[in-house]
């Protein structure tokens, strides 16, 4: 094998190896979301922030606020939508909405948007 080609093929493995570990890292969050639909606790949240992304590959990101039972302050949380690039963003919550967020009670942190999430299981 050449000596030119080693730096070529590295980067190539490289490369394949970053967008398998990506696609991997993917899969499993979406599982952890489907996760926190079935077993989590329902509550009612409000949307204060949407962060959508400049560049190709980015999930939007939608910060919002509720307060888990038995709490007394209210916990933040970040709901990735995974939605593939292209789809209509028409149905994402507007900022100040009162929305449906599903919570794990033993990590509140971990809180998912329902209606955001239910639609994978239609």
């Amino acid at each position: 094998m050449s000596a030119e080609l080693i730096p070529i093929i590295a980067f190539l493995s490289g490369a394949m190896a970053a967008a398998v570990i990506s696609c991997l890292n993917a899969s499993r969050a979406s599982r952890q979301q489907m996760e926190i639909l079935k077993r989590g606790h329902a509550t009612h949240g409000r949307v204060l922030h949407i962060w959508k992304p400049k560049f190709y590959g980015a999930f939007t990101r939608i910060y919002f606020e509720f307060e888990p039972a038995g709490t007394e302050a209210p916990v933040r949380g970040c709901h990735v939508d995974r939605r593939v690039a292209g789809e209509p963003m028409a149905s994402l919550p507007a900022i100040g909405t009162t929305v449906t967020v599903r919570y794990l009670p033993d990590s509140p942190t971990q809180a998912v948007i329902a209606r955001l999430v239910s639609r994978f299981t239609d």
